[in-house]
Order: structure tokens, then C-alpha cells, then sequence
């Protein structure tokens, strides 16, 4: 399927669906409607008499001295009850689904789906001997689009520690990944946070799981900001010797980037890296 047919398949999915939900919206609303008509008379409420809750059926009067008409149902009665139950239910659901109809009709009465050959076939004449090249060519986008929507596992481990927020609100770890994602948001590199990467049997949360925007290819970074805790070096090495053994190369398929002895990150030394290995 050739990428403006892909596009025009969604744009127009979103009219068909409005059209299938306003229909079962309004089928719901007319069997509604009917069987309100067969519902008893008047409501229901609860009452705590002595610690103890009691059902009544109630009528409005006309009688400003009594303007509700009251009776307790009884256990034998509990027919009765629910359907006065499900009337209630059915009165709070009509607005909804009124309201819901009267919205659809609006968006759909104002929307045009977008379709590339019908653009096209407005074009003036005189375009007619140029090649096709004024179609909207998204294929990445689609492709963006779609790897975005995908679920992922994620770390999951110490969620206090997103403290640190992005230009986009995706919430990361430190400041230096702050900067990292920053950068890519900026350049509309669509990445993933901490997904999961199963090699040698063990299970690795890079920090970003980068899709290349201009051939799809899948780069890990890695950003290591303690390197002088010798634990955290020795947890630092064993990881990127893991990726090397499965072929996740260092400035190949990984970026490895590091904070400064004084705990410092060079945001246009980054912003190099992504114009150098990403874009």
C-alpha cells in the first residue's frame, strides 16, 4: 500500500467510526426512549431508619405541603425496585448520549477527510505533464507513528527517581538525560525511555531506544553519569561489554555518552552527536 493510500485509510477510518458510533448512539438512545415509557411512575431513594437502610418508591405531588408521595418497598418487592433502578440509570444516560450525537454531527458536519488524489485532481492543467511529486510523502511518520504506539515495557524500578522533567513532560532520571531527551525532542527524534532490551539472557533498560528518522534503523544511548563510583564503572563496563558481544556496536549502534568529573554535560557537544549519528 503506497503511503498516501496509508494516510487516507486513517483520516478516513476516523469519519466511518464516527458515523458506526453515532448510529449505536442513537439506537441506544430510541430503545431507551421505549423502554422509559414502560418504566413505573415517579423514583427511587434510600433511607436510614435506626441504622438500617430502607428502599421508597416516590411520586411528585402538586401538593406543596407534601410534594413527594412515599412508600416503602418491601423484600418481596425487589423486582419492582430495580426497575425503578434502571430507570434512573436510563434518565442520567440520555443526556450523554444526546449530547454525544449533537457533537458528532457538528464535527462531521464542519470535517473533510483528507484524500491526496482529490488534491491532485484540482490542480490547475498546467501541471498535468509534471510528475506526481506533490503527494504528501509521510512514509517515515507512518512508520514513527506506528513504532510510538506500540507498547513497550519499561523500567519499572525506583519511580521516585523521575524527578526530572522534558521540554515534551516526559519525566527521566537526571539532568543530564534531561538535556539528551530534550535534544531529540527538539529535533523530533522519536525515542523510547528505559525499554526493555532482552540480551544473553538477561534483561537491560537502555536509557533511550532511538528509531533513526531517516532509515528506521533501531540505536541504543547509554549516558553514564557516575563514573568515578567505582561499583557503578564496574556495572557500566559489564553492560556495554553485553552489547558489544551481541553486535550493539559503541558509535554504530550505541551512543555512549558521559557526564564531566564535575558532573557537568555539554548540551552542544550532544546536539553535534544527534546532526552526526542520528539525523
Amino acid at each position: 500500500m503506497t503511503n498516501d493510500k496509508i494516510i487516507n485509510k486513517k483520516v478516513n477510518n476516523i469519519t466511518s467510526k464516527l458515523l458506526t458510533d453515532r448510529e449505536i448512539h442513537q439506537q441506544i438512545i430510541e430503545r431507551f426512549e421505549r423502554e422509559l415509557e414502560l418504566l413505573p411512575e415517579g423514583g427511587l431513594c434510600r433511607k436510614k431508619i435506626n441504622g438500617k437502610f430502607y428502599f421508597y418508591h416516590y411520586i411528585k405531588t402538586n401538593d406543596e405541603r407534601n410534594p413527594l408521595n412515599q412508600k416503602c418497598i418491601s423484600k418481596d418487592e425487589g423486582e419492582f425496585a430495580s426497575s425503578l433502578k434502571r430507570k434512573q440509570f436510563i434518565q442520567k444516560s440520555l443526556p450523554n448520549l444526546r449530547n454525544n450525537v449533537k457533537a458528532m454531527d457538528a464535527f462531521l458536519k464542519k470535517y473533510k477527510p483528507y484524500d491526496a488524489a482529490d488534491i491532485v485532481a484540482k490542480l490547475s492543467k498546467v501541471y498535468d505533464d509534471l510528475q506526481q511529486i506533490c503527494y504528501l510523502d509521510i512514509s517515515e511518520n507512518v512508520e514513527v507513528s506506528t513504532w510510538l504506539d506500540e507498547h513497550y515495557k519499561n523500567n519499572k524500578s525506583y519511580p521516585e527517581g523521575l524527578i526530572h522533567g522534558t521540554i515534551c513532560g516526559k519525566k527521566v532520571r537526571s539532568k543530564s538525560e534531561a538535556i539528551i531527551a530534550g535534544l531529540l525532542e527538539i529535533n523530533n527524534i522519536p525515542f523510547r525511555y528505559e525499554a526493555e532490551l532482552k540480551i544473553d539472557g538477561h534483561i537491560y533498560y537502555p536509557d533511550f531506544t532511538v528509531l533513526k528518522p531517516r532509515d528506521g534503523e533501531i540505536i541504543y544511548w547509554e549516558h553514564f553519569g557516575m563514573v568515578n563510583n567505582i561499583e557503578y564503572s564496574l556495572s557500566m563496563e559489564q553492560k556495554l561489554a553485553a552489547y558489544r558481544r551481541n553486535e550493539i556496536i559503541p558509535w554504530d549502534k550505541l551512543i555512549a555518552t558521559y557526564d564531566c568529573k564535575n558532573g557537568s554535560i555539554d548540551a552542544q557537544t550532544i546536539q553535534n552527536i544527534v546532526k552526526a549519528f542520528i539525523l
